[in-house]
């Protein structure tokens, strides 16, 4: 490094981009955590602390805190549109330090009840520090820039899939204190904490998309209204692949243990057999980089394939060997399939916000189909939802491989340029093995590339 680079601060830059990347981290594992920790656990915990044993309670609560999420986070993309998404998380996350500190007090069930979906609410604001963390590994305007969003998403995953492990340990912990509350208004602490990091580090950070409509005025460029409808069709295609993914991944979850345990796994197999996907996920993260090198779009489509076939064949296993060789193989398909629909998810979204929580918003609907779905195959046959998510996730293969060039569009962006092509018709970009290339076949005027930026599966649940 130059000392001109030294002098005008490189280092402390690149100092704080990887503070910053370190507390959306965060923020995104407390809210993977939070949201599901004491989800397995409630029953118990409504039998404790308020001597209700009814299961409708519990499934009562559920259905409450999925509707009041599903309505809060348009809202959150809404605001994102006028307020930068690191201010918006340090509000979540403000909020859900209070009322996380009050639910532990919660006197009673229906004051839980409202207590608990006002945190739901104000969780879903910490859903937006995905794009942020995202936006923070650059654009995909370059070989490097997609790369390094690669490696943002691959984190995610991992990340994800620790998750599932610490938020059971958890729910469990808090369930074996002599005072469950103190363990619920634990969480208050967790939250003040980010949301001291989130202010001191991502605070004052300059908003990006500030800097960039300044740079449009500044190099004289116009900003073309564009035909909102390719976009709008973009979006839907995304959050169709996205809708089809996670339902596919979650229909088979609810009666996979009682499937397993008739094959004669008992229940400590059954339980390693669930989580088996996980495990094959995790070992096949660090090949996600040269599988894209290699494959480039052809990533997506490929990896839903083999997590479909993964499917078949624990649904038509009739043996415990031949069920470990199924989800070891959905687990395969599950890592790459994982990165490979964010990656799309993000190019169509980019990452400002209001497009992301149209997406997760989508997706998180989907969800609630899939318990439905599970419940109405196993009545005809305990290995049924299996073939379901199997058939589900071939269609989503089938489906992804439209090529994604529309996705690159979104409206009403100024598109900069330098100040001697200043209102000229821009080139098309498309995406070649996962870079740009000029289409210079294609003379229609560029729709500015909000995925240029980048970010949401999850999601994940």
């Amino acid at each position: 490094m130059t000392a001109a680079e030294k002098k005008n601060g490189a280092p402390a830059r690149d100092g704080s981009a990887r503070r910053a990347k370190s507390v959306l981290l965060s923020v995104i594992g407390l809210h993977l955590v939070a949201e599901t920790a004491l989800t397995p656990f409630l029953p118990q915990l409504f039998e404790r602390l308020y001597g209700i044993e009814d299961p409708e309670a519990t499934g009562l609560y559920l259905w409450i805190c999925r509707i009041a999420g599903l309505l809060a986070l348009p809202l959150w993309g809404l605001a994102a549109r006028r307020w930068s998404l690191h201010r918006l998380v340090l509000a979540g996350l403000c909020g859900s330090a209070v009322l996380d500190l009050l639910l532990g007090m919660a006197p009673s069930y229906t004051a839980y009840l409202a207590l608990s979906t006002l945190i739901v609410t104000t969780n879903s604001a910490l859903l937006l520090a995905y794009p942020a963390f995202i936006a923070e590994h650059g654009d995909e305007s370059s070989e490097d820039g997609t790369r390094a969003r690669l490696t943002g998403i691959c984190s995610l995953v991992i990340v994800f899939h620790l998750s599932v492990v610490v938020s059971t340990m958890v729910g469990a912990g808090v369930l074996a204190l002599p005072e469950p509350r103190i363990g619920i208004s634990a969480f208050a602490v967790l939250d003040t904490l980010l949301a001291w990091l989130t202010y001191r580090i991502l605070g004052k950070r300059p908003d990006t998309r500030d800097d960039k409509a300044a740079g449009a005025r500044k190099n004289g460029a116009a900003a073309p209204r564009t035909r909102r409808l390719p976009w709008l069709m973009a979006l839907a295609y995304a959050a169709l692949i996205g809708v089809a993914f996670d339902f596919s991944v979650n229909v088979a979850r609810p009666f996979f243990t009682e499937f397993a345990q008739g094959l004669g796994s008992g229940s400590v197999g059954g339980a390693v057999l669930f989580f088996l996907p996980s495990l094959s996920a995790l070992a096949v993260l660090p090949a996600v980089r040269r599988c894209h090198d290699l494959l480039g779009e052809r990533l997506l489509p490929l990896s839903l394939a083999v997590g479909a076939a993964g499917l078949a064949w624990s649904w038509l296993a009739g043996s415990l060997p031949g069920l470990v060789g199924g989800r070891v193989l959905f687990g395969v398909g599950l890592g790459l399939g994982q990165v490979a629909v964010e990656l799309r998810m993000f190019r169509t979204t980019g990452t400002q916000g209001p497009a992301f929580t149209a997406v997760e918003t989508a997706r998180s609907a989907g969800l609630l189909a899939a318990p439905i779905a599970a419940t109405a195959a196993v009545s005809y046959d305990l290995a049924l939802p299996l073939a379901v998510a199997a058939a589900v996730q071939a269609l989503a293969a089938v489906v992804s491989l439209r090529s994604p060039r529309s996705s690159v569009t979104a409206p009403l962006t100024p598109v900069v340029g330098p100040p001697e092509t200043a209102g000229m018709p821009a080139v098309p970009l498309q995406i070649r093995r996962g870079t740009y290339e000029s289409a210079q076949a294609d003379a229609r005027p560029l729709t500015a590339a909000t995925a240029s930026p980048v970010h949401s599966e999850e999601n994940h649940r």
